[in-house]
């Protein structure tokens, strides 16, 4: 799995999360770019909003890197989605 280069969070007027990361240069991928975005609907949006709230504090942005780091890995989050119920669409580019 990968531990990317940086992290972006968008909170839509809608209420809906948007992350979105990329690393550049992946070995497993042949040295391609890899660009993902993570997008939450309202309602997952709200849980992840409230499950990460119960360990850390500040706006969304700052209890993401704090939960999954300032490279955001991946695999941390997958695992905190899973275990907490929280679903997520996520659309990749390579």
């Amino acid at each position: 799995m990968l531990d990317t280069s940086g992290i972006d969070v968008t909170e839509n007027d809608d209420g809906t999360v948007e992350l979105f990361f990329c690393d550049f240069d992946v070995e497993m991928l042949g040295g391609s770019d890899y660009e993902c975005t993570i997008k939450f609907d309202r309602e997952n949006s709200e849980k992840f909003r409230n499950v990460l709230s119960k360990r850390y504090s500040g706006s969304l942005e700052e209890m993401v890197v704090a939960a999954f780091t300032s490279n955001f890995s991946v695999p941390v989050f997958e695992d905190f989605c899973k275990k907490n119920g929280i679903v997520f669409d996520r659309s990749v580019w390579w």
